[in-house]
């Protein structure tokens, strides 16, 4: 099959959580198909990362994506009913780019990759088409404004809520534009499917690479945490405030030699501000987050909101890195507490649930064991990309008009 795959930008490096999974499903696709990738490409830097995706499709181009333009578009659309973000992506150029391709190459399917693409297709009938949200954007505003609300950051909250409200609405009326919508969890899946035609809807999971975030069973420093991340983004940003405020400090008392290692691109001022603490590292971009892993006792995803499945504790688990998260943090990984993670909701629990870990080798050593087992077994790119290839694969053959 020919299949015209769009992307909001260059799926390389694959880090982070929306970006590698455009670039595996790239990729998988590719072995199977004739893939053409239109994206765009934010600056210089994602300009030189065009070569390693370029491999493994026919096609590529780029639109460069003018900030200064896309703020314009974003302040013209305050009073529109489309997301900021729709109108932040908006573009004359990727539009045309589109339709020429459409026009002179005979496409058997067209893959967008997030909500914010979907305006550039929605009018173009005959193909079968299919997107991947990824989460459900939705949800995440919402358990956002609901968290900012309590902490009375108010004038961002009204802005969250209005985005919230309108990411909704869109994530409703774009479901109905194309044959089938993708998620990353089942948690996803049912929120949208309480305002969008949930047959149009499906789960395919979450991912590791099993030979990159290989089992590392040898020695690590027991006084050492991690937590993995973009720190630019809200969730892991309040996250990361969250476990230093409060339960950091519990966790301190009783271990005062533990360090706590903030590993992820973007920090802003309140993160890197952490570092006046003597035991909390704040890294920035690092080439490889392996090291950080294997030299942690554990790993932490203290999240309190946020949507779809968190990498980095799939990624943690494979590694063989003990992980302790909260409900939220472990949510749409099917995993079983006290046996291939530990949950804590509470400061409190949460500290004790280190301690547990920290105090108990043979626990650990049964966690990490049991973890890397887990993402075997339910999580590896062999099992997801499978259902991948089925899902495209019934497309073969559907009638265009």
């Amino acid at each position: 099959m020919k299949i015209l795959f769009l992307t909001s930008r260059v799926p390389y490096p694959p880090l982070g959580g929306d970006r590698l999974r455009a670039f595996h499903f790239i990729k998988a696709l590719s072995q199977q198909h004739r893939v053409t990738l239109l994206s765009f490409a934010a600056g210089p830097d994602e300009m030189e990362n065009l070569h390693p995706i370029a491999k493994h499709v026919e096609r590529f181009e780029t639109v460069m994506l003018d900030p200064r333009r896309s703020y314009l578009n974003c302040l013209a659309g305050l009073f529109s009913r489309k997301p900021l973000q729709v109108h932040y992506y908006r573009s004359d150029e990727m539009r045309s780019l589109i339709r020429a391709h459409l026009a002179r190459e005979n496409f058997d399917l067209i893959f967008v990759h997030l909500a914010r693409m979907a305006d550039y297709i929605h009018e173009m009938n005959g193909l079968p088409k299919i997107m991947d949200l990824t989460d459900a954007l939705s949800m995440n505003y919402e358990r956002s404004a609901v968290l900012q609300r309590r902490n009375h950051l108010s004038a961002y909250n009204l802005a969250q809520k209005v985005e919230s409200r309108r990411i909704r609405n869109y994530e409703a009326q774009v479901v109905d534009w194309f044959d089938c919508n993708l998620l990353i969890s089942p948690v996803d899946r049912d929120y949208l499917s309480r305002f969008t035609a949930a047959n149009k809807v499906q789960v395919i999971g979450p991912a590791v690479d099993l030979s990159y975030f290989h089992y590392a069973s040898g020695q690590y420093d027991p006084n050492t945490i991690v937590f993995m991340g973009k720190m630019s983004t809200f969730p892991n940003k309040d996250a990361a405030l969250y476990f230093y405020d409060e339960i950091f400090p519990l966790v301190v008392q009783r271990f005062p030699k533990m360090q706590f290692n903030i590993v992820g691109i973007e920090p802003g001022a309140e993160i890197l501000a952490l570092r006046r603490h003597p035991n909390v590292t704040v890294t920035g971009y690092v080439p490889d987050v392996r090291p950080y892993l294997q030299q942690a006792a554990l790993s932490i995803c203290p999240m309190r909101t946020g949507a779809g499945a968190k990498n980095k504790v799939l990624e943690s688990l494979a590694a063989g890195t003990p992980v302790v998260a909260t409900s939220l943090g472990v949510e749409g990984i099917v995993l079983r507490p006290e046996e291939d993670a530990l949950v804590a909701d509470t400061p409190h629990a949460f500290a004790n649930a280190i301690a547990r870990l920290v105090e108990n080798p043979g626990m650990r050593q049964r966690l990490s064991r049991n973890g890397r087992r887990l993402i075997e077994e339910k999580y590896s790119w062999e099992l997801v990309l499978t259902q991948l290839n089925e899902l495209v694969n019934s497309f073969k053959g559907r009638n265009k008009f």
